[in-house]
């Protein structure tokens, strides 16, 4: 499992265009199955794709 700490720079935007810019070599279509699946974790809760 990884783990990251969102910085200043990083707050405030969508989380699912955080995450094409911290695994840029994963395809989309995958970083929206595992959120859909609710795979990734935001805070200790199940991260949505528009969590700004």
């Amino acid at each position: 499992m990884k783990e990251f700490q969102i910085g200043t720079n990083e707050a405030g935007q969508r989380f699912d265009k955080y995450l094409r810019k911290r695994l840029p070599k994963a395809p989309d279509s995958f970083l929206y199955k595992m959120l859909r699946k609710k795979n990734i974790v935001l805070n200790g809760k199940k991260a949505r794709p528009h969590t700004a």
